[in-house]
């Protein structure tokens, strides 16, 4: 009986082997990028940044729907707006917070006053002609239109070494 007992953790071993395999082929998944597929070949070229963020965060700011701010930590009260219409604003700091020289910038949607955050979303991006500026652009989820709302902006960077 002895000189058969490798055979337990060696049919363990497959069992377990057997039973993660059909779900790593799942998690691969054949479309979409969120369980690992291929992007097509006419996608636009992977982005190399001039920096990373190490997740410091270096300047905040709570804008109200109307792109008032209603405070902040390092942003540009005079250059906080909302250029193109309902859903887009442009938070405005007094650093480069570009993404190419390590800001990450996330947001987070919220009732900084009394209206619906259900089914609203935000993007941020690189505002285009000014560096020291970030767009946000926020959604109505259930119509896909621009929607009004208040929100954080939290802006992460690489040390202190700012241009």
């Amino acid at each position: 009986m002895k000189r058969y007992m490798w055979v337990v953790p060696a049919v363990a071993l497959l069992v377990a082997a057997l039973f993660m395999l059909p779900h790593r082929f799942a998690a691969q998944g054949a479309g979409g990028n969120n369980g690992g597929g291929s992007i097509k070949s006419d996608a636009l070229p992977d982005v190399t940044l001039a920096k990373m963020s190490n997740g410091v965060v270096f300047f905040t700011a709570a804008i109200n729907a109307d792109a008032s701010v209603a405070n902040c930590w390092g942003c540009d009260r005079s250059h906080t707006l909302q250029p193109e219409g309902p859903g887009t604003y442009q938070v405005a700091f007094y650093k480069d917070v570009q993404a190419n020289y390590g800001f990450a910038r996330w947001v987070q949607v919220d009732t900084l006053q009394e209206d619906s955050i259900l089914n609203v979303s935000c993007t941020t991006a690189d505002r285009a002609g000014d560096p020291k500026a970030v767009w946000v652009e926020c959604f109505d989820n259930s119509t896909g239109e621009p929607k009004d709302t208040s929100f954080f902006l939290f802006v992460s960077g690489q040390g202190l070494v700012l241009k």
